[in-house]
């Protein structure tokens, strides 16, 4: 079986590390791929032994032709969609072009569901604006669902498969682990916490609308804040383009890893006490169940304006405190000071909500982390202070991850889930 592999995101590492490892766990039931992949991410295909062709937003709609001569020269018997969301939004926001030209060529087209979209209203912001993401899956027999992320467990009756992602990704040895933190200039005693930026959220604080590009510029100000609050043994290591608002951060426990690569990043995350992410599905957060690093996330579950005089505004002040039994005096002046409304959000600066939220119900992933108000300061550096210090709090977070790995554990082989994917497609081995 050949298989052509799209992944046209730009800017990030994770939907072309997916299809790279559904590609090497099929390749020993004999299936060979060739990816169609963003320029970005040219660097992780040259590792691999999978052929290649590279596209950039600047085709616009030419990214037809371009993926037509893919088709043409590999002759794949299928077309899999890494990411299909980001499928969606890619062509129809950087290509300016209709996605489903990839059904033109008459191949079966299976997607990577990271979102359980069957179950969601597909409501999304991007730069800004809200969007529904389209409803051809719906039509589509067969879903894969990468595990971790989404549940490890799916509807029978339904066309979601969920498979075991990168059985690859393991703890560290001893050794390895000192090694690449010695690389960091980080000591046994240290704590190393990971904080993951995207290169795309660093575009929104000048690309998105309004209330996206200060979210995306103000958070990091207030998250340094609660890193400040932490023992002075704590080095933070940012993985990810550098944001204004961690500069005051002290110089000697600052980490900055800008690009790494897609194994880079791993040993990164395997090599750290605890790993902080501001937004969700997030890349780091996943490795870090492989690796057996505990996490902590933040949303912010409310709707608050905390401009002097607005409408509405003290309302949601109000409804703050009560929810955390007060404000920090840096809480409440960092509201004050925004300028406008904030809005609940699961994937910072962007919302999301109606996906993500959803996608967090009944999913044993919750377990594995430390989840946080962002909004609550006491949520949030307490709850990092005990992950990355408290022995009862991060022995019931390993307890959470090797749970979550069993059920991953009991997940049948992957190139079986794919190939009943494939026959649900019209495919036969």
């Amino acid at each position: 079986m050949r298989l052509l592999f799209m992944s046209s995101l730009a800017l990030t590492l994770h939907e072309t590390t997916m299809g790279l490892d559904l590609a090497g766990q099929l390749a020993a039931a004999g299936v060979k791929s060739h990816f169609v992949i963003d320029a970005y991410n040219e660097e992780q295909l040259r590792a691999t032994g999978h052929s290649y062709t590279t596209v950039t937003s600047a085709l616009g709609a030419g990214v037809r032709e371009v993926v037509a001569g893919a088709v043409r020269d590999f002759r794949p018997d299928a077309i899999v969609l890494c990411d299909y969301t980001a499928h969606w939004m890619t062509h129809v926001i950087s290509y300016d072009t209709d996605p489903w030209y990839v059904q033109d060529f008459g191949l079966p087209v299976i997607p990577i569901d990271l979102y359980d979209l069957t179950s969601t209203s597909r409501e999304v912001e991007i730069m800004g604006k809200t969007m529904e993401v389209s409803d051809r899956i719906l039509d589509m027999p067969a879903h894969l669902w990468p595990v971790p992320g989404v549940r490890p467990h799916a509807d029978p009756d339904g066309p979601a498969l969920a498979y075991r992602a990168d059985p690859t990704v393991r703890p560290l040895s001893a050794a390895a682990r000192r090694e690449v933190r010695g690389s960091l200039g980080i000591a046994d005693a240290d704590r190393l916490l990971a904080i993951p930026t995207l290169p795309w959220q660093h575009l929104m604080q000048t690309r998105a609308g309004p209330a996206t590009r200060e979210l995306a510029a103000r958070v990091p100000q207030l998250v340094a804040h609660y890193l400040e609050m932490l023992p002075a043994r704590t080095h933070f290591l940012f993985i990810g383009p550098a944001f204004e608002g961690f500069g005051g951060l002290p110089a000697d426990r600052v980490r900055r890893q800008p690009a790494p690569s897609a194994r880079r990043y791993t040993e990164l995350i395997a090599a750290s006490d605890g790993v902080f992410s501001m937004f969700l599905p997030s890349f780091a957060l996943e490795r870090a169940i492989l690796a057996d690093v505990p996490g902590l996330f933040t949303t912010n579950s409310f709707e608050v304006d905390g401009r002097a005089g607005a409408a509405g505004g003290r309302a949601g002040i109000e409804r703050l405190e009560a929810a955390f039994g007060g404000l920090s005096p840096t809480v409440r002046t960092w509201l004050s000071d925004f300028p406008g409304a904030i809005s609940p959000f699961h994937m910072w600066p962007l919302r999301w909500n109606s996906i993500v939220g959803p996608l967090l119900e009944d999913n044993p992933f919750v377990d594995t982390a430390v989840r946080a108000e962002l909004l609550d300061e006491e949520s949030v550096a307490a709850g990092l202070e005990a992950m990355l210090y408290d022995p009862t709090v991060r022995q019931g977070l390993a307890e959470g991850r090797a749970r979550y790995r069993d059920a991953m554990d009991r997940l049948p082989e992957t190139a079986d889930v794919f190939m009943t994917a494939a026959r649900r497609v019209g495919l036969q081995g």
